[in-house]
């Protein structure tokens, strides 16, 4: 068995996500303070202690977080071939892993329980033979709890408020016109809306900028059509880059490698 996977507990006093987030492996982000809140894909959520955040390997997000609180979370990544590996006929965690992303609290026994997982696989202890071993299998126990959470676990934490509730219809045409002319004059028009207070509102609700936002949607889908074969040039147009030298240059300042290569990745 060839289990891939990192886990980390990260704190800060003061931390910001400056920039886009997305990346090729699953995430699975569990709060253990109350910390503001994230934007993921269509939707925000609260970040509380007890948070539990299933992240798709293809999906943007940014978090927003309180400065005057301490922001403590474990963090932990994988590839969806670990949930290949360890899934069976009976139990395939990886349909249960490839749907939508989730956001759901646990409670305070729900909590400890996931932590005393993590802490096993995390532990400093001096290895001994067999205690690789130990660790991975507690780390393929740690997904199926926390499948199981999903699954069971009703208690969304989405959250609403005026200003997002503007934005969605926004963040909803982009999606649907991510092929056609999606200029700062063109939305702000459609929308009856000024520019200024356009990307003013779109900034405070999302964490991204309306750029930033179409940019980085644009380059998701293209990774789409990638993996699907498209050649570059076609996966860039059907996300709605017109230049192919822009879409190349923009793809590989942002996923740190060309689509040519993101593509023989795929095939």
């Amino acid at each position: 068995m060839n289990i891939d996977y990192e886990i980390k507990l990260n704190q800060d006093n003061d931390w910001n996500m400056k920039k886009h987030h997305f990346h090729e492996n699953y995430e699975i982000l569990l709060s253990l303070t109350n910390s503001g809140s994230i934007f993921l894909e269509n939707t925000v959520y609260n970040i509380k202690r007890g948070t539990l955040i299933l992240i798709k390997n293809t999906s943007l997000h940014r978090t927003m977080v309180d400065k005057k609180n301490l922001y403590k979370r474990y963090i932990i990544h994988f590839p969806e071939s670990t949930l290949s590996e360890i899934s069976s006929k009976k139990s395939d965690l990886l349909s249960k892993f490839c749907g939508d992303d989730i956001c759901i609290q646990l409670s305070e026994k729900q909590l400890n329980k996931t932590i005393l997982i993590i802490e096993k696989i995390t532990s400093k202890e001096p290895e001994k033979f067999g205690s690789d071993i130990l660790k991975d299998i507690a780390f393929v126990q740690l997904l199926i709890i926390i499948s199981n959470f999903f699954n069971n676990n009703t208690n969304k934490n989405s959250t609403s408020n005026f200003k997002f509730n503007k934005v969605y219809p926004i963040i909803k045409y982009i999606e649907k016109n991510i092929e056609g002319d999606l200029s700062l004059d063109s939305i702000s028009d459609n929308f009856y809306i000024s520019k200024y207070h356009l990307c003013r509102i779109f900034k405070e609700s999302t964490g991204f900028t309306l750029r930033e936002y179409i940019i980085n949607t644009r380059i998701l889908k293209s990774c789409t059509f990638l993996r699907k074969g498209c050649n570059v040039q076609s996966s860039g147009e059907l996300a709605g880059f017109n230049n192919n030298s822009h879409f190349i240059r923009t793809f590989s300042k942002l996923k740190g490698i060309s689509p040519g290569q993101y593509m023989k990745k795929y095939k």
